[in-house]
C-alpha cells in the first residue's frame, strides 16, 4: 500500500501524524502512467464507465475552497483514455496497471472485486488552474435547462446532478474536449 509519507507533495500539508496512514491516490494524473480505477459493476456512479474507451476522456472536478470566496466546484484535470483493464477479479500480473490505488490495494489485502481500471495516454494531466463548474457550465455540459429547487443550494444541486458518471455529448463534449486540449 501507499502511504502518505511516500506523496511528499501531499505529505507536506498534512499533520505529522498522519503520514503512516493509506493512501488511495486516484486518479493518478502525474506518474509516468496516468491511471483512474473504479468499481464499474458495483458502485452505481461509476455504472456508465462500462461504456468508456480509448480517446474518451475523463474529467474531474473537486470541492474546492478557495480563500477569497465560498466553496464551489472546480475542474481540476482529466484523463485521456488509452486502454482499458476490465472487471479485474485476479492478479493481471505485471503491466501499466501497477501503479493503480486499486491494484495496489487488491494485491495488498488480497481482495479483486471486479475492479476497472484506465490508463491515461497523450493530454492526461492535471490542470493548471482548476476551471469553475457553475450553473451555466452545467448546463452547457449536460444540454438542457436544470431545475434549481430554491431551498437547495447551487453547490447542492451541482452536487446531485454530478453525482454520478455521465456520457456528455454535443456542445457540452466539444467544451469539455476544449479543456482537455488547451
Amino acid at each position: 500500500m501507499l502511504r502518505l509519507r511516500d506523496v511528499g507533495r501531499l505529505a507536506r500539508h498534512a499533520p505529522a501524524g498522519w503520514r503512516d496512514r493509506a493512501v488511495h491516490l486516484d486518479p493518478d494524473l502525474r506518474s509516468t502512467t496516468p491511471t483512474y480505477g473504479d468499481n464499474c459493476r458495483r458502485a452505481g456512479r461509476a455504472f456508465s464507465l462500462r461504456r468508456a474507451k480509448a480517446d474518451d476522456a475523463i474529467v474531474f472536478f473537486a470541492r474546492l475552497h478557495p480563500a477569497d470566496r465560498r466553496a464551489a466546484f472546480w475542474f481540476v484535470g482529466a484523463l485521456m483514455i488509452e486502454d482499458v483493464l476490465p472487471d479485474v477479479e485476479r492478479d493481471p500480473g505485471a503491466g501499466w496497471w501497477d501503479g493503480n490505488a486499486h491494484v495496489r490495494r487488491a494485491r495488498a489485502t488480497d481482495t479483486w472485486d471486479s475492479f476497472w481500471v484506465f490508463k491515461g495516454g497523450c493530454g492526461s494531466r492535471l490542470f493548471e488552474r482548476a476551471l469553475p463548474l457553475g450553473r451555466d457550465r452545467l448546463e452547457t455540459l449536460l444540454g438542457t435547462p436544470l431545475r434549481w429547487p430554491s431551498n437547495r443550494t447551487d453547490l447542492q444541486t451541482i452536487g446531485s446532478y454530478t453525482r454520478a458518471i455521465r456520457r456528455i455529448e454535443g456542445k457540452g463534449e466539444e467544451w469539455l474536449r476544449s479543456i482537455c486540449l488547451s
